[in-house]
């Protein structure tokens, strides 16, 4: 009779430890995966006539490309409000002029007290996956000290490849922080 309890004291006692060890363990990896799980939401940029924007904008963006003032107020930019009233402005030169083998140049401004800035220059294909948007704002901004937001870059390359890149304004510029090519399944 005694040697009953005495096991059952062990077994009970053994039951105890692998519950708690159990939690312990799921604890640890619940960790552990909410630390790996960097969901972001992305914001589609909303495009808009470059003639709403600041004159002295469109005089420095036609500096900047060597293009007569007419074709400058006849691209396309997309305004975003940064911290402190001040704005990110990306024009999107879609024009004969700014296109080629690479793609079509965007360009970046930004306005703060000093005055407006350029903090990016890249060609860019429009060819995007259905449903996609070529340059979309990432909510979580990995670069948290940045005024401005970073942005998320997907272009399809030759039919077969995705690309997406992140740029992060890094203080001065924007910079590539992350580059992955994922291969598209033809259907």
């Amino acid at each position: 009779m005694k040697l009953d309890s005495a096991v059952s004291i062990k077994v009970v006692r053994n039951f105890c430890y692998f519950h708690l060890a159990l939690g312990f363990s799921l604890l640890i990896t619940s960790l552990f995966l909410s630390g790996c799980n960097n969901i972001t939401e992305e914001t589609p940029l909303n495009w808009r006539n470059a003639d709403t924007v600041p004159k002295s904008l469109l005089l420095l963006a036609a500096q900047n490309t060597n293009l007569p003032f007419t074709q400058i107020s006849a691209a396309k930019v997309a305004v975003i409000p940064t911290q402190e009233n001040n704005h990110l402005y990306i024009f999107n030169f879609n024009s004969p002029g700014l296109c080629g083998e690479l793609g079509c140049l965007y360009a970046g401004y930004s306005s703060n007290a000093q005055g407006l800035k350029q903090v990016l220059n890249f060609y860019l294909q429009p060819n995007v996956l259905p449903g996609k948007h070529l340059i979309t704002l990432m909510s979580n901004n990995s670069s948290s000290a940045s005024t401005l937001p970073c942005l998320d870059i997907q272009q399809v390359v030759n039919n077969t490849t995705l690309q997406k890149l992140t740029y992060c304004f890094d203080g001065s510029y924007y910079q590539p922080i992350e580059n992955t090519v994922i291969k598209i399944s033809s259907k």
